[in-house]
């Protein structure tokens, strides 16, 4: 089993403000959300039907499922719908305007 380790994912000026970006890290699906210069990392699938969340909309703090509607805080990953239901959420930090994930 592999270790769990600070991975990076992209550089700072690659990520806008209030936008969506998938990127592939250790075959994982990861959603980069950039909101009030805070940077959120989530699983990229809903856990409904495993949508791809990066087709969805930021409402806010909460990130909307194109394909049914279902709502999650990206501060939590928490889906509004039932506190049992989460995504994963990763740390994530930035060095020498760089954003590394812990995955």
């Amino acid at each position: 089993m592999v270790e769990p380790s600070w991975v990076f994912a992209l550089n700072v000026g690659e990520l806008k403000e209030h936008t969506l970006k998938l990127i592939e890290i250790k075959d994982r699906s990861v959603l980069l959300i950039k909101k009030e210069d805070k940077i959120y990392a989530l699983s990229n699938k809903c856990k409904h039907m495993v949508c791809p969340l990066s087709t969805g909309a930021l409402e806010g703090h909460i990130l909307r499922c194109s394909c049914h509607g279902w709502r999650y805080d990206i501060k939590t990953g928490e889906y509004l719908g039932s506190r049992d239901i989460t995504l994963k959420v990763y740390d994530n930090m930035i060095k020498n305007a760089r954003t590394y994930i812990y995955i």
